[in-house]
């Protein structure tokens, strides 16, 4: 088995899309990407095959949906009240990047009682890097402001 590999969850969850589309498809979206990017995600990919991981799109979807990671409540909060800064064109963008459960856990923490809760809009067609250094930023002003008012 190949050693493992020092990879984000964001890789490795592209990893697990990857494997489960046709054999075409995921030639040419590797084509798409660059070398550094492919090399890692076939390290990646040909690990899933070592370990007889079915590509199964409903069984992979599953897994992802149950990987997504759990926010604790104070850090649910005080995402909360970062998010509860920013505007409301801001706001639903940065909630269409989290998965449900996390996107719950900060809606639940809503800092503004007289104001509706903002609702994610669709995931904007951003590079996933963007995506990653957008919600990177928004989890460092969480954690540098904790939870207060």
């Amino acid at each position: 088995m190949s050693e493992a590999l020092d990879v984000s969850a964001g890789r490795r969850r592209a990893a697990l899309t990857l494997h489960a589309l046709a054999a075409q498809d995921r030639e040419w979206l590797l084509e798409q990407l660059p070398a550094a990017d492919r090399t890692v995600l076939g390290g990646l990919l040909a690990e899933l095959q070592e370990l007889g991981i079915a590509a199964d799109a409903d069984v992979i979807r599953s897994a992802l949906a149950e990987a997504a990671p759990v926010v604790d409540s104070s850090k649910a909060q005080a995402l909360a009240q970062v998010l509860g800064r920013e505007g409301e064109s801001l706001r639903s963008v940065l909630l269409s990047l989290l998965p449900a459960a996390q996107r719950d856990a900060v809606l639940a923490h809503w800092p503004h009682d007289l104001e509706a809760r903002p609702v994610a809009s669709a995931k904007p067609a951003w590079t996933p890097r963007l995506q990653e250094a957008l919600l990177a930023s928004w989890h460092e002003l969480a954690a540098g402001q904790g939870a207060r008012p």
